[in-house]
């Protein structure tokens, strides 16, 4: 295996995860400062998350076959019995570029459409 194959890919994070967060944020934020509270403490955790695991292993999660998604591919964050607690994250990843787009991220129990401002 090269040098370059070695490389951890880099990840960005899309405007379209920016408007997901901020929706979940909104959420959190409607029930309480204690929930948003935790609610920052737990974004920080999952986006770190995303970024180390994706960055070594971008092939993790399936293709996604259908839908508003297809084409990506999604894994998951969490496994909480509160399916609420549970996101999946949708991200694509550019081999040649080595970079990894993550695009969305929705709690578990939602349907799992594309989010537009």
């Amino acid at each position: 295996m090269s040098e370059e194959n070695n490389r951890p890919f880099r990840v960005i994070f899309k405007e379209e995860f920016d408007v997901c967060l901020d929706r979940i944020e909104r959420f959190f934020a409607e029930q309480g400062p204690e929930p948003l509270q935790w609610w920052y403490t737990k974004e920080i955790e999952i986006i770190d998350y995303i970024e180390n695991l994706l960055a070594l292993n971008p092939y993790v999660g399936p293709a996604v076959e259908r839908g508003s998604f297809k084409g990506l591919r999604r894994m998951t964050y969490g496994r909480s019995r509160h399916v609420f607690l549970n996101y999946l994250i949708y991200y694509a990843v550019h081999e040649q570029d080595r970079v990894v787009d993550v695009i969305n991220i929705l709690p578990a129990r939602t349907k799992r459409k594309r989010v537009t401002k």
